[in-house]
C-alpha cells in the first residue's frame, strides 16, 4: 500500500529542567512531527527535534523547509521499499538528513503497520528487550555534579555522561574528580564536551585525569583534532559530531581513530542508514549508541527499537529525552526508563505507539 499524503506538524518540547552543554542551554526546541498516510488510511509517524543549531549545520525551521522538497519525492511510493525511498530523497535534496530521517523512520513505523509487525523486527529482532539508558550530569559545580551523580546512581542509571567544556578546563577536571569520587562499581564514566576543547585542553585533561576510567566524547571539533589527540591521550575516543554517515564512520574505524561512536539517528538521516552502520559496527565489534539530540517518544521509540538489536556487549544504549521536558505523545506506551533501563514500547505494531494526529494541533503542511 502507498504512500497517499504527508502531514506536518510541530510540538514544543520545552525544559523542565535546566540542560546545560557547552557553550549551550536547551530552552524550547520545536519538534517536527511528520505522518505518512496510505490509502487505508494507516498513519506511520516520524520525528526530528534538535535540541540547539550549535552543534550541527541544521536548525528546526530547516528541517520543516526541507520537507518541501523532500514529501513529495516519497508520494506514492511503498513504504516497505526503505532502500528505494531513500534513494528518492538523495536524487530530490542534498543533505538535510533530519527531514529525511523524519519521513524514514514514518515509513518504518508505516510499513510495520501494514505488516502487523514491530519495527525491531523489521531490523533483525531484538537481542534484549530493556535497552540500557546513559542520563547526563549537566555543566555544573563540581558539588552539584557529584551529588547528581550519585542520584542517578540511585535510580539505578550505570551509564553517565559529564557534560564539559565553554569554561577554564581547571572546572571541567574538577568536576570529573568530583563525580569520580562518587562512582560505584560497574557505573561507566563519559566525559561530552560537545566539541568543547582544543586538542591541547583535550591533552591536559585527559592527563589531569589519567587515574580515572573513562571515555573522552567527542573533545575535539573536527576528525583531523581527534587525529591529531588520539594519540597523545590515555583514555578512549568515542566519536559523536563527527559521525555524519556510513563513510566516515567506516573511515575512522579502519583508521583506530574511534573507540566507539555516539550515534543520532537525525544526523545519519534515519532507521535505514542507521541499520548500515549498525551492522559495520557489530561486525567490527564496535560500541556505539542509538540516539538522538531531542525530541519526543517518536524519535525516542526510533532509538529504543534500533537499540534492541544491538549486540549488547557493544551497546552504548539508547538516550531518551523524555526525563527533561513534560510533553508526551502516548502516556501509555511512549519508552520510559525503568531502574536505568529504556523500555520498548508496546501498543501494537510499527513503533509500538497508539497516537491521535489530532493531539498535535492543525498541521502545518500536508501534501498530496
Amino acid at each position: 500500500m502507498h504512500i497517499r499524503e504527508i502531514h506536518v506538524y510541530t510540538a514544543p518540547l520545552g525544559a523542565k529542567k535546566t540542560y546545560n552543554m557547552s557553550n549551550s542551554t536547551v530552552e524550547t526546541p520545536v519538534s517536527t512531527i511528520v505522518a505518512a498516510i496510505d490509502a487505508e488510511g494507516l498513519v506511520g509517524y516520524g520525528e526530528a527535534c534538535l535540541a540547539s543549531p550549535q552543534f550541527q549545520p541544521a536548525h528546526n525551521g530547516g528541517v520543516r523547509a526541507s520537507l518541501d522538497v523532500l514529501a513529495p519525492a516519497i508520494l506514492g511510493h511503498d513504504p516497505k521499499h526503505v532502500t528505494t525511498i531513500n534513494a528518492s530523497m538523495n536524487r530530490a535534496l542534498t543533505g538535510h538528513t533530519e527531514g529525511k530521517a523524519a519521513l524514514d523512520i514514518a515509513c518504518w513505523d508505516l510499513a510495520g503497520k501494514q505488516l502487523g509487525i514491530s519495527v525491531v523486527d523489521l531490523l533483525g529482532g531484538a537481542q534484549m528487550n530493556d535497552v540500557t539508558t546513559y542520563h547526563v550530569v549537566g555543566i555544573s559545580t563540581p558539588d552539584e555534579a557529584a551529588e547528581t551523580a550519585t542520584r542517578l546512581q540511585d535510580e539505578g542509571i550505570t551509564r553517565l555522561q559529564l557534560k564539559a567544556g565553554g569554561r577554564p578546563i581547571h572546572e571541567d577536571i574538577a568536576s570529573i574528580h568530583a563525580v569520580a569520587g562518587v562512582l560505584r562499581p560497574g557505573t561507566d564514566l563519559a566525559v561530552d564536551t560537545n566539541r568543547g576543547w582544543s586538542t591541547a585542553e583535550a591533552v591536559h585533561v585527559s592527563q589531569a585525569c589519567s587515574n580515572i576510567a573513562m571515555s573522552m566524547e567527542q573533545p575535539c571539533a573536527t576528525e583531523a583534532e581527534l587525529a591529531q589527540v588520539k594519540l597523545q591521550v590515555g583514555h578512549p575516543i568515542i566519536v559523536d559530531e563527527s559521525s555524519t554517515d556510513v563513510r566516515s564512520i567506516a573511515r575512522m574505524i579502519s583508521s583506530g581513530l574511534a573507540d566507539g561512536f555516539g550515534l543520532k539517528l537525525t544526523r545519519l538521516g534515519g532507521l535505514t542508514p542507521m541499520r548500515a552502520v549498525r551492522d559495520l559496527c557489530m561486525a567490527t565489534r564496535t560500541p556505539m549508541s542509538a540516539d538522538d539530540a531531542w525530541g519526543g517518544d517518536i524519535i525516542a521509540a526510533a532509538g529504543v527499537a534500533l537499540g534492541a538489536t544491538l549486540d549488547p556487549q557493544f551497546s552504548r544504549g539508547a538516550w531518551l529525552a523524555h526525563p527533561y521536558h513534560d510533553t508526551h505523545y502516548d502516556e501509555a506506551n511512549g519508552p520510559r526508563i525503568v531502574d536505568g533501563f529504556a523500555t520498548l514500547p508496546t501498543g501494537g505494531p510499527g513503533l509500538g505507539l497508539v497516537l491521535d494526529r489530532a493531539q498535535f494541533g492543525d498541521p502545518v503542511a500536508v501534501y498530496r
